[in-house]
Formats: structure tokens, sequence, C-alpha cells
């Protein structure tokens, strides 16, 4: 006889357990501990532990869903994105031998039972989405647990995953475009990128955990100062910015991946009035050179086909590729 339960503190090391049995052979997968979990999902601001509900055999874990509502607003990185207006599901899994008895279909309902008490009518639920807390990277560079450098994801590929959802009222979303994985081979080149900074009044700052950036970000909010990732728990980084004054007008930030030799191209922004200088390119070429010179072999970065559709023709131009790509699902708040 299952029973379904939210989570509390003693069903940790089961879910750990459940976890390294699921999501092993997934890519970039990474065996969970207990700590990491605690502290990087059950410990943070977004987490509420009636999202996280579990399906056991006696004190085992055979299934688990994690529900998010609309993340608080404490922290603009959630005010800014559709997370802070919607829900999210974060994974739904069963163990293998406990499929086809109607566990996945008794969890996505309690889940969405409890997303439906706590969201706005008219509001969404995302499946496989990028506005996810905590599991993806909306707090800042921490690989995710597997999938690629910002999200755990639905394949294009998982055709049981897509169906079933689906069939459960979720549609494909189509219209913001295609959220995609691209890999390429970094070369160690003799030429360093120039551009002339100081006609455009910029100067170049390198940022890393050694060198903390404390001063505004012009997308920011104008009361935050430096990039506040620490807030969220444990993070690497590393990145090159532009500065104008005492505020960062473009950067690109990357961080170490755990295969060694791989390293995360993690965000490239170029504020609104700074764009059409060649500043993008300028960031990439620089950083790609910077990694390389540090011994990277492989870079490895996320983005979508259509809101970032420049980017993955300059991407693609440095001989960038698809290796994967991901479906993002939605359902609307039930009435």
């Amino acid at each position: 006889m299952l029973s379904y339960l939210t989570y509390n503190h003693s069903f940790l090391t089961p879910i750990v357990s459940f976890w390294n049995d699921v999501f092993r052979g997934y890519r970039h997968f990474m065996p969970l501990e207990t700590y990491v979990f605690r502290t990087r999902i059950v410990e943070q601001l977004a987490f509420d532990p009636q999202g996280l509900i579990l399906a056991l055999d006696k004190n085992r874990v055979v299934g688990m869903v994690h529900a998010f509502r609309a993340a608080s607003h404490s922290y603009f990185v959630y005010r800014e994105n559709p997370c802070g207006r919607n829900g999210s599901i974060a994974l739904l899994a069963v163990a293998r031998e406990y499929r086809h008895r109607g566990i996945g279909k008794e969890l996505l309902k309690r889940a969405e039972g409890y997303l439906n008490t706590c969201l706005e009518k008219g509001s969404f639920i995302f499946a496989g989405e990028y506005w996810v807390p905590l599991y993806h990277t909306l707090e800042g560079p921490r690989q995710p647990f597997w999938g690629d450098t910002e999200i755990i994801g639905i394949a294009e590929n998982n055709k049981d995953c897509i169906g079933f959802l689906e069939h459960h009222g979720y549609m494909t979303v189509g219209d913001e475009g295609q959220e995609i994985t691209m890999v390429a081979p970094l070369r160690t080149l003799d030429e360093v990128p120039k551009i002339p900074l100081r006609d455009y009044g910029l100067r170049e700052v390198r940022i890393g955990e050694d060198e903390p950036w404390e001063g505004r970000i012009d997308w920011y909010p104008a009361e935050e100062r430096g990039y506040g990732y620490a807030r969220f728990g444990e993070f690497l980084q590393e990145g090159i910015a532009l500065v104008r004054g005492d505020t960062v007008t473009a950067h690109l930030l990357w961080y170490p991946m755990r295969k060694g030799g791989h390293v995360a191209l993690w965000d490239l922004r170029v504020s609104a009035d700074e764009q059409g200088k060649g500043l993008g390119s300028y960031l990439l070429d620089r950083s790609l050179w910077t990694m390389a010179q540090k011994g990277y072999h492989t870079v490895e970065l996320h983005t979508n086909t259509e809101r970032n559709a420049k980017a993955v023709a300059m991407y693609r131009r440095r001989d960038f590729s698809i290796v994967e790509r991901w479906v993002g699902l939605r359902k609307r708040v039930a009435d």
C-alpha cells in the first residue's frame, strides 16, 4: 500500500537514494549528496515543503514530484522572471519497477492541486520550461544536477514524458522558441581580441571569486550592488565585464563544469544603450580566448532559438553546434 506525503526532513536520505537511482545516466548527471540537496534546495527561500510530494512504499521513496508556486518577490531575480507570476513543476519521476501503476498520474494530480490553491487564475503551470527556481540557474552560476549548463529540462527525445504531460492537458510551447544546448571546441589563438574601449568610454574588468564586483549592474534594480549570487549558496564564477563609470553595462560570465576541461558559458549580456558597438562579439571572442588560455578544451552553453536568435547566429559563426533540444510545456491554472 503506497502513501503520499509532503516533504519533511526525515525523508532527505530516502530522496537522495531515489534520486541517484532514477536519474543516473542522464546527461551530466551528478550523484546527489544529502548536504547538497539540503543547502541548494530545502534551505532556500523559494522552497515550500508542501510542493515536494513523495510516493512511499513503507520508508522507501518510489516517486517524487516537485512543484513551485510563484516564487517569492523578495529577490528581484524572481520579480523579473515568469516564475514570479506562475507555477512550475521542476521534476516528476517514478522508480522503474513502480511505473505503469498510476503513481505518476497521482503525483501530478496532487502537484496541480497544490498549485491551484496558491496561483492566480489565468496564470500557468510550467513543465520543462526554463523558469524554474532552485533547480536551474536563475539564482546564479551553479551547474544543474543533470541536463545542461542551465536547466535539467525535458529532452526533445523523451517522448514518454512529453506524451504523458500532453495527455494531462499540457501544451508544448513553440511561440517563444526552443531551449537548446550548444557546444564548441576551444582553440588556443595567438592574437588577443581587441576593441577601442576607451573610445566608447568603457573599461574592462575581470570578475571572479577573488575579484568580486561590488558596484552597480545596469540591468539590476538601482538599490542592488554586486551580483548577489552568494545569498543562494556556493557557486563558482569567472567573467569579463565592461564598465562605464561605476556600472557594469556588459558582461560575459562562465563557470567550470564538473567534467574536467569543460567550461559553461553562462551569461552574455549587453545593456540596451551599449548595443550596436560590437561589444557582444568582443566579449565572446575575448572570453573564449581566455577560457582556452586557462586550459579548457570544450565550452557549452544554453540559449533559446527565438529570444536569443542573434546570439545563436553569433555562436554558430564560432563553430558552436546544437547537441540537445529541450521541450517546454505549460497548462493554464484551472478556473
